[in-house]
Parts: C-alpha cells; sequence; structure tokens
C-alpha cells in the first residue's frame, strides 16, 4: 500500500471514480493510502472513509501539522512534524486531550503506543498540567521528554520554592533536581503539581524531565534544523550562584508570568506559543529584549523600542497568552504582530475570557485589512464532553454487567459495542471546537470544522506577499 497526503487546501472523496456521492471532505496533509487506480483516479482510505479523488488531489510530501485541541479552559497544542514526532504543549484541566489522542489514534481498537517525543508544560497552573495525568500514567502512550519552566510548586510556606531579594533560588533546572523534590513525600504533600511529576516518574521511567529557559535548546529542533523551537522564556538570572527566577508580585502571577515561550519556525512559517504570559512579565521581558519598559518608554523611543521587540517576538500565527485575558500591555502585544490569532478558553469559568477588550485589541494590533482571529469556544458547536443520554447510560451499565458472566468470544462483541460509545464521546473533542493549522513552511491554512454534519470544514489560506510576509487571501 502506498502512502500519500492530500493536496491543497482540501479534497473530496467520492463513491466513483469520476463523480457519485461525496463521502468525505479532508484538509491538506490528511493521511492517505493509495488502495486502488483507474486512469488518472485512487481509490484511497483518509480519516476512516473508503473514497475516490482524482491523482493531482495527492502529494508526497507531510506537512507541518498544529492541532488546538479544544480542551476547554486552558490551552492544549498537539503537533505532529513533517518527521512525524509529537509534541505536545500544555493538555487543559480535564481530560479533554487524553480523549482526542485516543480518538486520533484509534486507541480503542488497536494496541497501538503513541511515541511522544516532547511534553511541554508550560507552567504549573492546573488549566495547562492536570490533562496530561492520564497521558502519562497509561501503557499506551511512551514519553521520551518533559519539559518545563522550573518552577516546582510543594508543600509549606514556601509554595514557589526559596525566595531571596524577590527571586526564587530554588529552581529545579536538571532531572535530579525534579527528583529531589517530587519524590520527597513531604515537599510533595498532596498538591497536584509535583504529584503529576512524580507519576512521570513512576509510569514513564525513561522519560528525563527538565527545565526550558531563554537560549536551551530541544536536540532536533535547533536553529540549524529544518523545524526549529527557539526558546524566549522563561528568562533567568544568575542570584549567589544559583539560577533563579524574578518573583512577580504574587504566586499566581509569578507562575505565569515564567510561562515558557516558544517561537516555532519551519521554512518562513512562525507559530508563537507563550502560555500564561501576564502584563508583569511582559515589562520584564520587552526591557530585557529591547531596553525599555513599554509602560516608562519616552515617547521618541518608541518606534526603537518597537523595531527591538519585533524582531524578538513577530511571529505569523500566535497563541494568544492566558486565554483572551486583558493582563497585556498594548506595545507588548504590538511586538507579535501576527496575522493569526488563536485563543484557547472553555465554559464554565469566573475570567469571562475572551475579554471583548483583548479581542479588539488583537485586531488593533495585529498585520492585514482583516486579521484572523479563531477561539476552540466559539469553534465548538457541541459542549466539550458528550452527554450521554439516560438511554445510553442504562446500556453501559447494563454491558458492563453482562460482560461479568459473559464468554470469551461474547465478552469481544460486548468491548466492542462499549468501545464505540467511549468512540463517540472522544470523537467529540476531535470534530468541535479545534483550530487546524497545516503548513509546508510556504504556505498555511487554518481551518474548522462546519457545524452541520458532513459539511467539512470552513478554510482560511495564509500566502506569502511580495515582501515574503503571509497575508490572509480573501
Amino acid at each position: 500500500m502506498e502512502v500519500k497526503f492530500i493536496g491543497f487546501p482540501e479534497a473530496v472523496l467520492k463513491s466513483k471514480p469520476k463523480g457519485g456521492k461525496t463521502v468525505k471532505k479532508v484538509l491538506w496533509g490528511d493521511w492517505t493510502v493509495v488502495l486502488d487506480e483507474k486512469d488518472d483516479y485512487r481509490k484511497i482510505k483518509c480519516r476512516g472513509a473508503y473514497g475516490w479523488v482524482h491523482k493531482d488531489r495527492l502529494q508526497d510530501e507531510r506537512l507541518l501539522e498544529i492541532n488546538f485541541v479544544d480542551v476547554g479552559q486552558g490551552d492544549g497544542c498537539f503537533v505532529v512534524t513533517p518527521k512525524d514526532e509529537v509534541i505536545l504543549v500544555d493538555a487543559g484541566e480535564a481530560d479533554n486531550m487524553y480523549r482526542f489522542l485516543r480518538w486520533r489514534y484509534n486507541l480503542n481498537r488497536n494496541r497501538y503506543v503513541v511515541p511522544i517525543k516532547h511534553l511541554i508544560i508550560t507552567h504549573p497552573d492546573q488549566d495547562h498540567y492536570y490533562g496530561f495525568r492520564d497521558i502519562v500514567a497509561s501503557s499506551r502512550f511512551a514519553v521520551e521528554n518533559v519539559y518545563h519552566n522550573g518552577i516546582v510548586e510543594r508543600k509549606g510556606k514556601d509554595v514557589l520554592g526559596k525566595k531571596e531579594n524577590g527571586f526564587l533560588t530554588e529552581i529545579a533546572e536538571t532531572h535530579q533536581q525534579v527528583v529531589d523534590v517530587v519524590s520527597n513525600d513531604a515537599l510533595r504533600g498532596r498538591k497536584r503539581y509535583p504529584t503529576l511529576l512524580n507519576n512521570v516518574l513512576k509510569k514513564q521511567p525513561d522519560a528525563k524531565i527538565t527545565m526550558l529557559k531563554k537560549g536551551s535548546e530541544i536536540d532536533g529542533y535547533t536553529k540549524n534544523d529544518d523545524l526549529s523551537l527557539e526558546i524566549l522564556g522563561p528568562l533567568t538570572e544568575e542570584k549567589n550562584g544559583k539560577t533563579a527566577l524574578k518573583y512577580f508580585k504574587s504566586i499566581s502571577e509569578t507562575k505565569n508570568g515564567h510561562s515558557v515561550i516558544v517561537q516555532l519556525k519551519y521554512g518562513n512559517v512562525k507559530v508563537l506559543l507563550g502560555g500564561d504570559t501576564n502584563n508583569v512579565a511582559e515589562e520584564y521581558l520587552s526591557e530585557h529584549y529591547t531596553g525599555f519598559n513599554p509602560k516608562t518608554v519616552a515617547e521618541a523611543d518608541k518606534e526603537e523600542m518597537m523595531r527591538k521587540g519585533r524582531a524578538v517576538f513577530q511571529t505569523d500565527i500566535l497563541k494568544s497568552c492566558h486565554h483572551g485575558s486583558h493582563k497585556f500591555l498594548d506595545d507588548f502585544l504590538s511586538f507579535f504582530n501576527p496575522v493569526a490569532t488563536i485563543i484557547s478558553s472553555g465554559d464554565n469559568e469566573t475570567h469571562t475570557h475572551p475579554r471583548p477588550e483583548t479581542l479588539g485589541a488583537i485586531g488593533k494590533h495585529s498585520r492585514g485589512i482583516r486579521p484572523l482571529i479563531f477561539s476552540t469556544e466559539l469553534a465548538r458547536s457541541a459542549k466539550e464532553k458528550t452527554e450521554l443520554k439516560e438511554k445510553d447510560i442504562l446500556l453501559l451499565a447494563n454491558l458492563y454487567k453482562k460482560r461479568k458472566a459473559a464468554s470469551t468470544s461474547e465478552r469481544k462483541k460486548i468491548n466492542s459495542k462499549i468501545d464505540n460509545i467511549k468512540y463517540q464521546i472522544q470523537r467529540n473533542i476531535a470534530v468541535y471546537g479545534m483550530i487546524n493549522v497545516r503548513t509546508d513552511g510556504e504556505k498555511v491554512i487554518i481551518a474548522q470544522k462546519k457545524e452541520a454534519k458532513g459539511a467539512g470544514f470552513i478554510i482560511y489560506e495564509l500566502h506569502p506577499n511580495s515582501n515574503g510576509e503571509l497575508e490572509f487571501k480573501m
């Protein structure tokens, strides 16, 4: 069987080589297997469906795929590289990312173990890390590397570790330093973050846990590689011979402000992921990278500050920091100058994210006549979790009861029925709310599912203009 990928920007699978009914609509870069051919048409399997497409709708090149999963309140980014390596950046608080991955790899119906090359926790807030708990505990995932921002919460008075002269000085940079904290019952207590990291040590014994900071390099993703991950933050300083992080006013602002900031670059395309970077951190980052504080900069120096800021932070696609919070600085937001911004937020939260003033500011400080703003919460056309109907609950209970007394052959049939119900729950996360980004390093599509069943995707294309900058093609 020959493996191909769907061509730009999408394709329609048909029931017959030269027509017939529409079977499924699929996206640029979707993985396919060629099963048969007839003249210039190919029968393929794609996204679980079988159909015919013209041979020109297929390509050999694998793309960079970035999926902003609808994890509800929080962030969750699933990346598949052109080398077919998986990178996870945050996973929300609930189990949405876990259920999405089970659907994506059809784990209810096979024994495949998903290799996760890199798992990045931008900072220790529950709506970014707690969704990893089922992933690291499962034997269906093999995690190679875990990265964090160096802050490990602990039990006691110094929740973020010792603070000296306005700096945190008990930073867990190395794997052993992480082990020393999270394997200590007295320090770990019942706190969820160190418990998660301790479970990584127990359930993923081959995984290494290390800190990412400005200048860190991830092997295979350096500036010399086709796909690079440049780490722009957190910023560290040396205090009394120790690596230290500045304390920002409060525990919450410090954890958020020192989020891992990743500028992902593939070819000429940049995507910036900034965790929950906030206004106090933006002052600190701006002073470091530009020499100016956006809150006190003289009007005569603003142009120079902007030039230096954009040299570091300008991107094509921005994952909005802190779910569309109002805690940002307008000048720093202008450093990003994106053509598209993606906001990850959810229901049942008290912050009313994304804030109206933030949406307005994002549009104002983005480039192009019509800057694009996407929201996982707004894209969703169903609730985050499929609410099982009463008949489904009764059916599941009855199936579990029958399975206890069933023969081996009967158990297989019962398990299949149970899996089908679970599959629908997991599929919901993939279908509704997710923002799909695909690129070959030159052009980009950003797609979200249309609400009507079988209607396919609404697709936005980004192409380089005469200056080589990506712009939205209307």
